[in-house]
């Protein structure tokens, strides 16, 4: 008798955590419609895997999950939040980011900007450099990797490298990564009621990129 009432009790508790998260999953989802609709934008409220793009954020890790994506009717833009999960032995981490997934109008080989780290700059310090632009602020702040020299030099021009250097760029809070006709701009993760200011920044950034780029790599 004691065990079917630890089991019936253990079931109660069972179903109310269940439909707590229920309810919370469904707070959540009602909570980025309302703020998609008050920007205007469309929203997916579903969990699902990364765009099919090659880039290194999508290639680190397991459990690769994207939610909250939220786009303009008629565009290809958008912004989502991004997570997955590195595994080693019985541990693991998750990392979350906040991306904008933008289209450009080239087609970009692959090329990454990225802060300096502490291994970078031992490579530097051994002569194992990456792309290095004429700005040593730029050269000192970012990490630019690229398998087409031409290009990224073409990019950073001296109005995109004074763009980066500003605070409009985040100062090396965002990562870039130029893949195709795609440019994916990637954070530490945002509040969900900061996804349709992050897509609009992103949208910005477009405008900041040499037009000349159209010329030189054009669809």
């Amino acid at each position: 008798m004691d065990g079917a009432i630890t089991i019936t009790v253990l079931g109660v508790i069972a179903g109310g955590l269940a439909y707590s998260a229920y309810r919370y999953r469904e707070y959540q989802r009602a909570k980025l419609r309302t703020i998609a609709g008050s920007h205007g934008l469309q929203v997916d409220v579903a969990t699902k895997k990364p765009p099919p793009v090659d880039f290194n954020l999508f290639e680190t890790g397991s459990r690769k999950k994207v939610n909250a994506q939220m786009w303009r009717a008629g565009e290809q833009d958008s912004v989502f939040q991004y997570q997955y999960t590195v595994s080693s032995g019985e541990n693991s981490t998750t990392y979350e980011f906040t991306a904008a997934l933008i289209d450009v109008p080239f087609v970009a080989p692959h090329l990454t900007i990225s802060t300096e780290n502490w291994w970078s700059k031992i490579k530097r310090a051994v002569g194992l450099r990456d792309i290095e632009l004429e700005s040593p602020e730029f050269n000192e702040r970012y990490q630019v990797r690229c398998s087409d020299n031409r290009f990224a030099i073409t990019l950073l021009d001296p109005t995109m490298i004074g763009w980066m250097l500003s605070p409009s760029s985040g100062l090396g809070s965002v990562t870039f990564e130029f893949l195709g006709p795609w440019m994916l701009c990637h954070c530490d993760q945002l509040k969900v009621d900061e996804l349709p200011g992050m897509l609009t920044w992103g949208q910005t950034v477009r405008s900041q990129l040499p037009a000349v780029l159209t010329e030189l790599y054009g669809r």
